[in-house]
């Protein structure tokens, strides 16, 4: 018998996306066999399911409501109505969070009713990249630098040459899958079947297997090496950034993985990065951010000369146009925050000539006082 989706889900035939998105929601908070443990919410669940994987798609309710519910029951099979569809997204989505039970179907996280899994067979035997954590000193990041790092991967097999297979080896059927090149797991759900495929481990998706492994590696193409590269570091990298060696992964029939090799630069005592900039504390004697002189302060090329103004105050910003990080785009500066020091203890001269200086600038403190309006 045909199915009326409107009829269904309680919605007129002019019914808007929300208005059947309201009504799909209303009954699934109803019939939803968790809730509801009567012999018939079972299959209305499913029923309103259907209605709503129909209704909700512009292309296939344009059909329905063309060809009607007869014509489009001969046109659509059950199948064809909840592929692609993930009920568990869309249900989180309309703020339903059910378990529907899906964590045994390993670490797939798409999974469509009636279709095969969301990652596809494209890339199903390719070799695994890897990730290789490298430390770096703070100079060494803003200058760049060579680093011969030591890591284990897969390589292709010398013996075989990667094909997995002896020199006279024959193509035949594989057993695990029958020659599909997929395996296909069915089992019943609130929707209906669910049917995943999944790649087949033994030939990879390719249907077929040799009828005699290569000795060395056992009909896999590859075996564990212990490998050596250099990397080259640029200059400015940042914390954290990814360098990607390609095809220096795991190898596999169907390619090659890369190796990425993941930066983390060190902390330094003296330096701290913003961008491009570099920041540095610099303790200066309070009589020379008072008379102004010339001070030592560390750079990444060593320690420079620099000028400090008379008067400069406590946390002032002198800037080093240029001593920052240089990268492709751009030169940073070095900034030098002044720390003014303060000796915790003073000789009985150096004490008579700060009062004698007090006594001076109290004078100029009761001429300025003099001025204020209160």
């Amino acid at each position: 018998m045909a199915k009326d989706y409107y009829d269904i889900l309680g919605v007129p035939h002019n019914a808007t996306l929300d208005e059947i998105k309201r009504a799909y929601r209303e009954l699934a908070l109803k019939y939803h066999p968790d809730r509801n443990k009567s012999k018939e919410a079972e299959e209305k669940f499913k029923e309103i399911n259907e209605a709503y994987a129909v209704l909700s798609d512009p292309e296939k309710r344009k059909q329905y409501d063309m060809y009607g519910p007869a014509g489009f029951g001969q046109k659509y099979s059950e199948e064809d109505i909840f592929r692609g569809f993930n009920f568990e997204d869309i249900l989180k989505d309309l703020g339903l969070n059910f378990d529907f039970g899906f964590s045994d179907f390993g670490e797939e996280p798409f999974f469509d009713i009636f279709g095969q899994s969301g990652r596809g067979r494209a890339n199903a035997n390719v070799g695994q990249s890897i990730l290789y954590r490298l430390d770096i000193t703070f100079e060494e990041a803003a200058k760049g630098t060579e680093k011969e790092i030591r890591f284990r991967h897969i390589k292709k097999c010398p013996h075989c040459n990667g094909t997995g297979a002896e020199p006279n080896a024959k193509l035949i059927k594989c057993p695990e899958c029958n020659g599909r090149g997929v395996i296909v797991t069915t089992r019943s759900t609130f929707f209906g079947r669910i049917q995943t495929s999944t790649v087949c481990p033994r030939c990879g998706g390719s249907g077929k297997i040799y009828d005699k492994p290569c000795k060395v590696c056992n009909g896999t193409g590859g075996v564990v090496s212990d490998e050596k590269v250099v990397v080259k570091i640029p200059p400015g990298i940042t914390d954290g950034a990814r360098l990607r060696l390609k095809g220096m992964g795991d190898y596999a029939k169907g390619g090659t993985g890369d190796l990425f090799v993941e930066v983390h630069v060190l902390e330094h005592k003296i330096f701290k990065r913003e961008g491009n900039d570099i920041y540095v504390n610099l303790s200066v004697p309070f009589y020379t951010a008072i008379l102004g002189g010339k001070v030592k302060v560390p750079t990444l090329d060593g320690e420079r000369e620099i000028e400090i103004p008379r008067g400069t105050q406590q946390g002032d910003k002198l800037v080093i146009k240029g001593a920052g990080i240089r990268t492709p785009r751009g030169v940073g500066d070095e900034i030098v925050i002044v720390n003014i020091a303060i000796p915790r203890s003073i000789s009985k001269e150096e004490e008579e000539l700060l009062m004698r200086f007090k006594e001076l600038h109290g004078e100029d403190d009761r001429q300025e006082r003099r001025r204020w309006p209160f």
